[in-house]
This record gives C-alpha cells, sequence and structure tokens, in this order.
C-alpha cells in the first residue's frame, strides 16, 4: 500500500465531528502559498469548519443536522418540491422546473451537494448522466459539456455550446469525490476531474473553440467561443477558492492555475460598486459591466440572477482561505447594507441601487448569509445568518435556481461545505 492509501485509511478511521458529513473528513495537502505574497488563516489550513446559526443563534448541532436532512428531503426526495429525479437505476438528473430542462449548473450544484452530504449513491447516478448526455466526446468541443438538455437525455440548440459554471463545479465535486470516497468504484473520480481540465485546457481557437479560461487575463471565459465570449466573463463563475485547490491538484498547468485565484479575488473586487457593492451579470476582464449584442432577453449589465452567487463566492474564499479579508469585508460590507437599506424587498438593480425590480429570494438571502461571513460588523451579519435560518426552501416551479443556491448556502453557513 502506497503512503497515500495509507493517509487515506487512516483519514477514513477518524470522526468528522458533525452530523451528516460522515465519511472521510478533510484532506489537506501542506499549505503551500499560491499566488498570494501571504498565508491565508482559512480552514484550509486550520481544518476547522463553523456552524454559525450555532455562533450567532445558538442553534444546536442536531438542530442543524434536522435542518439540512429537511432541505435535502425537500430538493432531492419529496414529491412536488424535489429537482432531483431518477430517470433509471444508475442515472439521474437535476430538473430546471421552471424552464424545463436539464443545465449543467443545476447538476454540477447536485454533485457538489451531494459530495458534502456523503450521498454517493446520488452523486454517481447524476455523473453518469451528465457524462451520458451532456459530455462532448470528441471533436473541437471536447471535454465540454453541453449546457442545456431535455429530460431524455437530448441537447437543446443546434449548435455546440457550454456554459462554463457547470464545469467548475464538476471539476471541483470530482476531486472532492476521489478524497472523500477514493477512486475505486464506478469512477476514478480524480482522473475523470484531470481529464476535464486538460480538455478545457488544450484549446487554441483554431477551430472556434478556445480554453475555458483566457489565458491573457488568467480568467474564466464566459463561453470559450469565436463569437466574443472568450473576451469577457461572468463575476459569479469566478471561484478564486476552487482554482486554490486546482493549483494545487491538478498534474498540468500548475503554474498557470497558481495565477488564477489572485485574477479571480482582482476580478470581483473591480466588479463590485463602490458605493452599492452590487455586481454584474457579466463584466469584462477588468470588472467593468458589460452587454453582449446577441443577449436580448435582458440587460446583463444590472445585478440580476447570476450575480447574486457573488456572494456566496467572496464568503466561501473568505473562511477557506482568508487571503483578501480586508477587500472582501468592505465589498460584503456595502453590499449587505445596501440589502438590508432596501429592506430586503428586491432582487434585481442597476449597479448603483437605482431601478429596483423583481423579488429579494431564497437564493439571495442564502448567498448573502455566505458573505456575511466575512463581516467585520456582527450584528449585520447574525441579522443575514438569522434570516437564512428562517427563511423556508423555495416552492413552486421557479424553485430551481433559487433552491440550488440556497441549498449550497446553507451547506457553507452550517459548516457543511468543506474541502476534501
Amino acid at each position: 500500500m502506497n503512503l497515500l492509501a495509507i493517509l487515506l485509511t487512516l483519514c477514513c478511521m477518524l470522526p468528522c465531528g458533525t452530523g451528516m458529513c460522515g465519511g472521510a473528513g478533510n484532506i489537506r495537502d501542506e499549505a503551500v502559498d499560491y499566488g498570494n505574497s501571504s498565508q491565508g488563516d482559512g480552514a484550509f489550513y486550520t481544518g476547522k469548519y463553523r456552524n454559525l446559526f450555532n455562533e450567532y443563534l445558538g442553534v444546536s448541532q442536531k438542530e442543524t443536522d434536522d435542518r439540512l436532512e429537511y432541505v435535502w428531503n425537500h430538493f432531492f426526495v419529496n414529491d412536488g418540491t424535489k429537482l432531483y429525479f431518477e430517470d433509471s437505476d444508475s442515472t439521474a438528473y437535476i430538473y430546471d422546473t421552471g424552464n424545463r430542462d436539464v443545465r449543467t449548473e443545476g447538476m454540477s450544484y447536485g454533485m457538489m451537494i451531494c459530495v458534502q452530504l456523503d450521498k454517493r449513491d446520488e452523486f454517481d447516478k447524476i455523473w453518469r448522466w451528465a457524462k451520458t448526455h451532456m459530455l462532448y466526446t470528441s471533436g473541437r468541443w471536447k471535454g465540454y459539456f453541453a449546457w442545456q438538455c431535455n429530460p431524455d437525455g437530448s441537447k437543446i440548440g443546434g449548435e455546440p455550446s457550454c456554459a462554463t459554471d457547470g464545469e467548475v463545479y464538476f471539476i471541483m465535486s470530482l476531486y472532492f469525490a476521489s478524497h472523500r470516497w477514493g477512486d475505486g468504484g464506478a469512477f476514478n473520480y480524480a482522473q475523470e476531474a484531470r481529464t476535464i481540465l486538460k480538455d478545457v485546457m488544450s484549446k487554441d481557437g483554431s477551430q472556434g473553440v478556445f480554453n475555458m479560461f483566457n489565458t491573457d487575463a488568467k480568467l474564466i471565459s464566459f463561453v470559450p467561443s469565436d463569437d466574443g465570449s472568450w473576451l469577457h466573463t461572468d463575476p459569479s463563475y469566478n471561484l478564486p477558492a476552487f482554482f486554490e485547490l486546482w493549483a494545487r491538484w491538478s498534474d498540468t498547468d500548475k503554474d498557470f492555475w497558481s495565477q488564477t485565484p489572485e485574477a479571480a479575488r482582482n476580478l470581483l473586487a473591480a466588479a463590485s460598486h463602490p458605493v452599492t457593492g452590487l455586481f454584474p451579470d457579466y463584466s469584462t476582464f477588468e470588472g467593468k459591466p458589460f452587454q453582449p449584442g446577441w443577449k436580448k432577453d435582458y440587460d446583463a449589465r444590472r445585478y440580476q440572477y447570476d450575480a447574486i452567487r457573488c456572494a456566496m463566492n467572496i464568503g466561501m474564499d473568505y473562511y477557506w482561505f482568508g487571503k483578501d479579508k480586508v477587500r472582501q469585508n468592505d465589498m460584503m460590507t456595502r453590499l449587505l447594507r445596501f440589502f438590508k437599506e432596501d429592506n430586503f424587498t428586491h432582487g434585481q438593480f442597476n449597479l448603483d441601487g437605482t431601478e429596483p425590480t423583481g423579488l429579494y429570494s431564497e437564493g439571495m438571502a442564502g448567498a448573502n448569509a455566505v458573505g456575511a461571513i466575512c463581516l467585520d460588523d456582527k450584528g449585520l451579519a447574525k441579522e443575514y445568518i438569522e434570516r437564512l435560518w428562517n427563511v423556508e426552501p423555495p416552492t413552486g416551479y421557479l424553485r430551481y435556481y433559487s433552491g440550488m443556491v440556497y441549498m449550497l448556502s446553507m451547506l457553507h453557513v452550517s459548516g457543511q461545505f468543506r474541502i476534501y
């Protein structure tokens, strides 16, 4: 047995320390600093994950575990509210109830939820569906995933394309699955994650498809295609905490990956409005709001649906690595004060806070509570943590997107979203 196998075996013998997480606990390698001059003090280095429901509200671990089980059943088990559907003994998909389709965003979120809650059977069924129906296995798009399919598995749209937030969560979920469950079952999870990383960074644009990351900006592109989408980003696709781990765990392009966490942090800081803290749905690589010519259905320069995830990304990076605490506290203080001043009423705005539309959603309550982890203002943080604890998971035909962000956020705030 090699050293890694011995270490994994020993880790599997240790308790994880809290309720539903089970499994092998956290696998952390040597705390090498990539892309930043100072080492952080986050959970990656300490192995400690805080249950903020307990810290701020006095909620017990059992109450927390019971709530997570309730939310799991809501989205994965109960008829009438679930988003998880098994279409065979070995495959399952996460259903976008509003658009009546299956998206890489939801599939990869579902996998991340499953690995965090030690649900290997459901994880494998979702991954098998994604590999069977979404993954491009040949041609110029090889390694990418069709971002939108029908529930019968057929791809939607005539021209291949992807949405790179799905690839990011697929890769990270597979790495965690490898470290939590090992690679001896139906899938070699680590090899699959590394294969995706290699494939999506092997495109030179000569066939109209580029690398997933713009290699000059060191930032993830919105879509790696030659229609101009390779030249801008979506701030909510930027996950510096994930990219820190890729720099450590990838077996290719390690020097490149080491530059991506800081680039993502800089992008998020530049994209945040200096007064409201609001983020645009799409931006240039300099963080300026961007409206592509093909986008006709809404103004992507506004804070809208994608942008709600920025707070979740920033909060995760803050408590996992803690390398950018001053800027992240500043961004989240502006943002969360703004929503409080709006009395948690609206969901979409111009970046300066004007022209409010829509409703403050359960997904926003979740993502903003993760962002509250960054705050020095503990009174304001408590208000967001309490609001998330009190909000019910969404129901109705539009429950999919808000519900997935809400459930991921519940894992973060409860201390159950961990590095494996």
